[in-house]
């Protein structure tokens, strides 16, 4: 069930986070995510950029799972996608999210989302490493204050998910309709 919620990062989330990154289970990321056919796409990035227009704008194509914080869980059959969010949390924050917290899928693709105003939508396929670690040490969550002896299993987990996972920006211009962006991220292969 889809539902609008409002959001804070409370102690039960910190508490979370410690477990999950202590077994070098899972990352939470600042993302939004949908999913189509078992297949999860993962739009990360910074305030503003775009992630939960993008998926506000998918949301009759693909099933959201959640437009601000996700868990990309590693498995042995690959990395599962989930929303993060604890029922418990308080509610403090006005904003409102998208969560669908009975929907889950394997990753196919990490998208960073990309400002387009001149061109069509468009894909750019991410190699360079460097550039790649850059951008997800702006949306994958860190250990902590407290919690810095957990910094060598959260850089494992990057590794990790640098490996198994195909990296894109998506140049997304606003003005293109849904139908054209999903036909863009349905051709990754």
């Amino acid at each position: 069930m889809l539902t609008t919620i409002r959001m804070s990062f409370a102690s039960e989330t910190v508490r979370a986070q410690r477990e999950l990154y202590l077994a070098e289970k899972a990352l939470i990321v600042h993302s939004s995510s949908f999913e189509k056919n078992g297949s999860a796409f993962v739009c990360g990035g910074v305030c503003g950029i775009g992630k939960s227009t993008l998926c506000f704008k998918l949301k009759e194509l693909f099933n959201p799972i959640n437009d601000d914080r996700n868990l990309l869980e590693f498995t042995d059959s690959g990395i599962i996608v989930s929303s993060f969010w604890d029922q418990n949390e308080q509610h403090f924050s006005t904003k409102h999210y998208l969560v669908n917290q009975n929907i889950s899928a394997k990753l196919k693709a990490f998208l960073f989302v990309a400002k387009e105003f001149e061109k069509e939508t468009y894909l750019e396929e991410l190699s360079d490493r460097t550039h790649i670690w850059k951008k997800l040490l702006f949306c994958a969550a860190p250990p902590v204050k407290g919690d810095e002896s957990l910094f060598p299993n959260y850089f494992s987990m990057l590794e990790k998910l640098m490996s198994e996972t195909k990296f894109f920006v998506i140049h997304h211009n606003l003005k293109d309709p849904p139908e054209f962006v999903a036909e863009k991220l349905l051709g990754i292969g």
